[in-house]
C-alpha cells in the first residue's frame, strides 16, 4: 500500500500546535488483496472476508473483499506517529469503524487539535480523527491523544 504525502518525520512541538488546527492528512490506497493477504497473515486472520472475493460474494452479499478494522487502524496510527516525529508519542487511542474499505477503496485520514493541556509540563493534545474514502464517505472517526515534545 503506498502513501501520498510522505515526509521525513521532524519533531512537532507542544508550542506550535493550537486547538481547531487541522494537523494532518494522509491518503493510502487503493486496497489490494496482496495488502489484505499480508496483513491477515501477519494477525493469523484466516477469515475469508479480507482475501476471498468469490467467497464474500457468495456468503457475505458484498461486492468483495475487505480490510480488516485492524489493519485500517494502523494506517492511522502511522499517520499520527509520522506526523508527531521521532520524540512525540500516542498515548490513547480510540476508533469507531462507519463502514468498510472495500478492494479498490482509498483511505484518506485525517487529525485536527480539539484540546490542549495548560502546562507545558504535560505537553498532550487531543484530537479528532476521521476516515474517509475516495468517495467522501466517512469509513471510521475516532479521538486520540498524543504527547509532544515542549521547547522549554
Amino acid at each position: 500500500m503506498t502513501a501520498a504525502n510522505t515526509t521525513v518525520a521532524e519533531d512537532k512541538f507542544f508550542e506550535d500546535v493550537q486547538p481547531g488546527a487541522q494537523l494532518v492528512t494522509r491518503e493510502f490506497g487503493p486496497l489490494t488483496v496482496i495488502d489484505t493477504v499480508r496483513w491477515a497473515g501477519l494477525q493469523e486472520n484466516t477469515q475469508q472476508l479480507h482475501y476471498d472475493r468469490d467467497w464474500v460474494r457468495e456468503h457475505a452479499g458484498l461486492r468483495t473483499f475487505i480490510a480488516s478494522g485492524a489493519y485500517r487502524q494502523a494506517l492511522l496510527m502511522r499517520m499520527l506517529t509520522d506526523w508527531s516525529g521521532p520524540r512525540g508519542r500516542l498515548r490513547k487511542l480510540g476508533i469507531r469503524h462507519t463502514y468498510s474499505t472495500f478492494e479498490g477503496d482509498t483511505m484518506r485520514f485525517t487529525a485536527r487539535a480539539t484540546k490542549k493541556s495548560g502546562d507545558p509540563e504535560e505537553p498532550w493534545i487531543v484530537c479528532e480523527l476521521e476516515g474517509a474514502n475516495q468517495e467522501g464517505r466517512q469509513i471510521l472517526t475516532g479521538r486520540c491523544t498524543l504527547v509532544l515534545p515542549s521547547r522549554s
